[in-house]
């Protein structure tokens, strides 16, 4: 990453020395010709270079667009240079962008340097910015495509250019017809047949074809590149949240995000359609802003306010930038609280959602319990939830598109109204007219931005907070058991799982229980017992180095495996091949074994349905569930397996079927079990009792073991 950043960095330095060196040569070519490149183009280049020059370090995803802005400048500075020297054929003269364009670019991209320092803005680009820094191979996503460019972050940069690029040809074309409206108007106005054929055929058509082919490679290359950063970016955030057990630490210790699962699948493609978005229409309405904004200056540069002989130089202008001004402002103040509502939206429905699911998941103990009233009343209590901040939604928002539909449409008279009495005193052209109404309409709507994506912001700024809060939430908990004190867990030469000065504590600092020095030797089965609450569970997850809170050592013989089998084994969906096989993936195991561990534990009737997609944990009984579960480490043969009551859920005579099919199937497995039932004993050679002392902290008490009939 930082030989990264640095190529970034030099990267910037040097389209700023090319830009300066460009702006010097436009500067030298243009003295002394005729229809020469206006002064402040180069001049602006030179401001354009040092911005570049100062913008090395801000975000990457900023840097695109400001990379992509000097490129316009020098494309369009260098355009009319060539014009200007008459290198430019007459089909393509009327293509040839304004010269202030090239100006504008410059306006941009220090538009794009100053938002870089605003605190929500670098909110936004903390979250996109590690996407354009990928190193994963781009040729497994982009095929040929990706091959060029070595990385899928490269790819991702090239992508974001491309998309600039055509909006800003787009914004481009904007302007090449609002100068066709003017000119065609004035060939009707004028009954001039071929200036208006001209127009038609020659200056339409092909502003015509290159609109259709730049808004289709648009759309086309915008698509592919969501669709990539969405995988990515989702990807990037599962692996995070379950890399670390950070999902259980979350859990654990009380920081878990409200519906991680919506944040992942739902807010995740929302911060990317809303982000590229509004960051291109933003982009293109600056573009329109700056453009429009010369356009409309320069046809009203000498009208004076109305019922006053007072000139207001650019009085359209003003007109646009004081409408617009005033209906930003009453906008914001209507539509404030949209944010906490959109915010608390996503909240209700995924919790409605996450209630739903759980119902299906323990359908039968409702079917059981005869719950399904208490069930009624808990969705409905739910989903009244939903409903009235809905209601409140729509409230706000009616009050909201009622401003924004009548100060829209009030400002379609404006132009007309300021434009008309010149036109009657024949001060300008119909042609002139159409292109002032047109071109106050693009102003306005370029101010009004603010205005019309108002209700979009307000639902971006809740799904950016709900990122930037599940963030926080997995950074906090990625750090819980790593700053000590904190229970460390080494691999050791020795042949035993040693537990040196161990202190299991809860979440809010309790300690639960203490070990000095405890050695479970390999080869040797091993019981725990102890009472309900002494903290059994809790020392098998510290063992199975899950377990966050506390101090000491968990020493675990080199080169060896552990796995652990809690009471309640998780089950996922799919196909009873893949659930079988868990933690390890599909196909990982001939179809022979997993049959032959099916019958070991007492499953036959599942041996031909290996490929039975279905939700086996509903399907399956508890004590199915623990078969399938000890059917699993019989797979994966590890060398210690900690059995966390995993056989609680079987009758003794089942029970012990089982232990002897662990024992006959994984003789050099050390198998240390807890359990509260004295058949077990038969099965371990030692035994431990966690038991609490006066102060409240349970400690191992090493018992002989108990012969016990077996029958």
């Amino acid at each position: 990453m930082p030989a990264l950043l640095a190529g970034q960095a030099d990267f910037m330095k040097l389209i700023a020395i090319v830009v300066a060196a460009a702006s010097a040569a436009f500067l030298g070519l243009s003295q002394g010709q005729a229809n020469a490149l206006p002064l402040f183009v180069p001049v602006s280049g030179f401001v354009l270079a040092a911005i570049l020059w100062l913008a090395r370090d801000i975000s990457i995803f900023l840097r695109i667009f400001m990379g992509m802005y000097a490129l316009g400048y020098l494309l369009i500075a260098a355009a009319n240079t060539l014009a200007s020297y008459g290198l430019v054929p007459q089909t393509l003269a009327a293509l040839v962008p304004p010269a202030f364009m090239a100006t504008a670019s410059v306006c941009f991209a220090g538009l794009v340097f100053g938002v870089s320092f605003i605190p929500v803005v670098r909110t936004i680009t903390n979250l996109a910015d590690p996407y354009f820094y990928s190193i994963r191979s781009g040729e497994e996503n982009f095929s040929w495509f990706g091959r060029l460019f070595r990385s899928e972050g490269r790819a991702a940069v090239a992508m974001v250019a491309a998309i600039i690029a055509t909006n800003f040809v787009q914004v481009g074309l904007n302007i090449k017809f609002n100068l066709w409206y003017r000119d065609l108007f004035d060939a009707l106005q004028n009954k001039n047949a071929d200036a208006f054929w001209y127009q038609i055929w020659w200056v339409f058509i092909p502003l015509l074809v290159f609109w259709i082919i730049f808004q289709l490679l648009d759309f086309t290359i915008d698509t592919i590149f969501r669709i990539r950063w969405r995988q990515w970016l989702t990807e990037s955030y599962f692996s995070r949240w379950l890399d670390r057990s950070t999902h259980y630490k979350m859990g654990v210790a009380g920081q878990n995000a409200d519906n991680p699962d919506q944040r992942i699948s739902v807010d995740v493609a929302a911060f990317i359609s809303s982000t590229m978005t509004l960051s291109t229409q933003m982009m293109a309405q600056l573009a329109t802003l700056v453009s429009f904004t010369v356009l409309l200056w320069g046809l009203s540069e000498g009208f004076t306010f109305p019922g006053t002989a007072v000139v207001i130089p650019g009085l359209l202008v003003w007109v646009a930038v004081a409408y617009s001004l005033v209906g930003t402002i009453l906008t914001h103040l209507i539509g404030r609280p949209l944010i906490r509502l959109d915010f608390l939206q996503e909240k209700f429905e995924a919790n409605f959602r996450f209630s739903l699911a759980r119902l299906r998941e323990y359908g039968e103990q409702v079917a059981l319990l005869r719950g399904a009233d208490a069930e009624k009343a808990n969705l409905r209590g739910g989903f009244a939830q939903v409903i009235t901040n809905v209601i409140d939604i729509l409230k706000r928002r009616l009050k909201i598109e009622g401003f924004r539909f009548s100060w829209q449409q009030m400002s379609v008279a404006f132009p007309y109204l300021f434009m008309g009495p010149y036109f009657f005193l024949d001060r300008i052209t119909l042609g002139q007219l159409q292109q002032g109404a047109q071109a106050f309409g693009q102003v306005n709507a370029s101010l009004s931005f603010f205005i019309s994506a108002y209700t979009t912001l307000a639902a971006y700024k809740a799904t950016i907070d709900r990122l930037v809060t599940f963030e926080d939430a997995m950074g906090r908990a990625e750090v819980i058991g790593t700053v000590p004190p904190h229970i460390e867990r080494k691999t050791a030469p020795e042949n035993a799982l040693v537990i040196r000065d161990l202190r299991v504590d809860l979440p809010h600092g309790v300690r639960i229980v203490e070990i000095d020095r405890l050695d479970l030797r390999a080869g040797e089965p091993v019981l725990v017992n102890g009472p309900s609450g002494s903290g059994k569970s809790t020392l098998f997850r510290a063992l199975a180095g899950i377990w966050p809170y506390g101090s000491g050592e968990v020493d675990v013989p080199e080169g060896r495996s552990v796995m652990l089998l809690p009471q309640r084994p998780y089950i996922p969906q799919g196909n009873l091949r893949a659930a079988i096989s868990y933690p390890a993936v599909a196909g990982a195991y001939d179809d022979a074994a997993i049959r032959a561990v099916l019958i070991a534990v007492g499953l036959p009737a599942l041996v031909n349905r290996l490929d039975d997609d279905d939700n086996w944990g509903q399907r399956l009984s508890g004590g199915e569930q623990q078969r399938l579960a000890i059917a699993r480490a019989l797979l994966a043969k590890p060398d210690w397996l900690l059995l966390d009551e995993a056989s609680s859920a079987l009758d003794e005579k089942s029970e012990r079927v089982l232990y002897e099919a662990i024992a006959a199937a994984l003789p050099d497995t050390t198998i240390v079990s807890i359990g509260h039932r004295s058949t077990l004993a038969a099965f371990h050679d030692r035994r431990i009792d966690l038991q609490p002392m006066d102060d409240g902290v349970a400690r191992p008490v090493d018992l002989a073991r108990e012969p016990v009939p077996v029958g």
